[in-house]
């Protein structure tokens, strides 16, 4: 392997990786965000503590995937310095200044607003409280943007003009509502709602497959399978509205990801060539199969997200769920498929604009830094020894804290429930063994 294709293949292993902390985090803090607002609008003390005690639990689920993404994204921004310095010394003007307040917003305000908010149970007032949860998610979301910001510049740079082979910003108004950028916001919004849903249906099942805790996860379970369901039919309308408009601004990437073939894709590559000069201008064909993959996985996903949502039916909130019914195994089975779906949507963005880097200014070739052969394996190699690390950790972590429940600690431990029978601060027995919970369990402490 080359220099190119090793940098290629660097770039497509933390980008993934990292995107898949950050879709995790921006579904997750809506969530809690929404349960939180949900429960200071309630007056009645019992379903108060109750919905309080939902929101540190999947708070601290949160929490946990944030603190590893942040290692994550400092791993991207490291690649971005030692390895693209082509593109800072062409582009660094444009996307710079989008770069730097992604990194004010994610590393100053959105992690302060997260630190007060965790250590802030019992702490601060509830209604500073819940504002401070807010903070954190529309600083995750403006974090999100900026980085769109840049992505959509390499799908269709606006906005700009080029002087002594440097861009400069002429219009920040058309770079701020580039089209390739708004496309893929909306189309990000109904995937991390998707998988949001996929991961709160996923760990309610697992529960009340075994009885545990029933009044607190089977309305989870329910607004799980909602919130993936509608996701889903987001994620899939934005995609088909994202790929039409794929025409006029990438048709390349167009014709290579509607598995075109014969006419439709020699016309594209001569038209590329027309304005490119002579060369292979056109994708890969195989990335065709990651965009199949995705729309696939989408529409099985409209059909199958809400299907888990029957299982919580009843009036009694006690009432356990039958063991072994599929409609409780299914979540499990669709959690997967949702980071399969996210996977194949980046091949068909990333991949689907190469040999650009940024789409007919700039090659992938040309953006890689002085950077020999053994030097990019050996970045590589850590690169991903760091972050596969990070992304098992963050799993194993999770997973545990899940299966554990909600009384496993983690957010206000002896703050939220300091009143519980075993002294504690648990808000329940000191037996752990299974039981059925209902909101008067939960003594009234917040």
């Amino acid at each position: 392997m080359n220099v190119v294709d090793l940098a290629r293949l660097q770039f497509a292993v933390t980008a993934t990786l990292h995107f898949l902390f950050v879709a995790v985090t921006l579904g997750l803090v809506t969530v809690v965000a929404l349960m939180q607002t949900r429960a200071a609008r309630t007056g009645d003390p019992d379903l108060h503590a109750a919905r309080m005690r939902r929101v540190r639990f999947w708070g601290g689920l949160y929490v946990i995937n944030y603190a590893l993404g942040i290692v994550s994204g400092l791993v991207q921004e490291f690649q971005f310095g030692l390895n693209w310095s082509g593109l800072s010394h062409v582009l660094g003007n444009v996307v710079g200044t989008p770069l730097a307040i992604e990194t004010i917003v994610a590393f100053f305000l959105e992690s302060t607003f997260l630190g007060l908010w965790a250590f802030g149970f019992k702490r601060v007032k509830p209604r500073v409280h819940l504002a401070l949860i807010w903070g954190v998610t529309v600083t995750a979301y403006l974090s999100t943007f900026w980085i769109m910001v840049v992505n959509g510049f390499m799908q269709k740079p606006v906005g700009y003009a080029k002087r002594d082979g440097v861009a400069y910003v002429t219009d920040w108004g058309a770079i701020l509502t580039n089209g390739a950028t708004w496309y893929a916001v909306f189309h990000i919004a109904g995937a991390v709602a998707l998988l949001a849903g996929l991961i709160l249906a996923a760990v309610s099942a697992h529960h009340l497959r075994r009885d545990r805790d029933i009044a607190f996860f089977r309305p989870t379970l329910r607004q799980g399978s909602l919130l993936a369901g509608v996701g889903a039919v987001a994620a899939v309308s934005a995609g088909f509205i994202h790929l039409d408009a794929l025409k006029g601004t990438e048709p390349e990437k167009y014709v290579v990801l509607m598995g075109e073939s014969g006419e439709e894709v020699e016309k594209a590559r001569a038209a590329a060539q027309a304005a490119h000069g002579p060369g292979d201008w056109m994708p890969p064909a195989w990335v065709s199969h990651a965009s199949l993959a995705m729309l696939l996985i989408g529409m099985v996903l409209i059909v199958l997200a809400w299907v888990p949502f029957f299982a919580a039916r009843g009036k009694d909130p006690e009432a356990p769920v039958a063991r072994g019914r599929f409609l409780l195994r299914l979540p499990v089975i669709l959690l997967p498929l949702g980071f399969v779906a996210l996977i194949c949507g980046w091949l068909s963005r990333e991949v689907g604009r190469q040999p650009w880097m940024v789409s007919g200014e700039l090659t992938v070739r040309d953006a890689i830094g002085d950077v020999s052969a053994g030097g990019m394996a050996v970045s590589f190699a850590a690169f991903t020894l760091v972050l596969g690390v990070l992304a098992l950790v963050d799993w194993m972590l999770m997973v545990r804290y899940a299966r554990l429940g909600p009384d496993a600690g983690l957010l206000g431990d002896t703050d939220l429930f300091p009143d519980g029978p075993d002294g504690s601060g648990s808000g329940r027995p000191a037996d752990d063994g299974p039981r059925k919970s209902s909101a008067a369990d939960v003594p009234v402490s917040y």
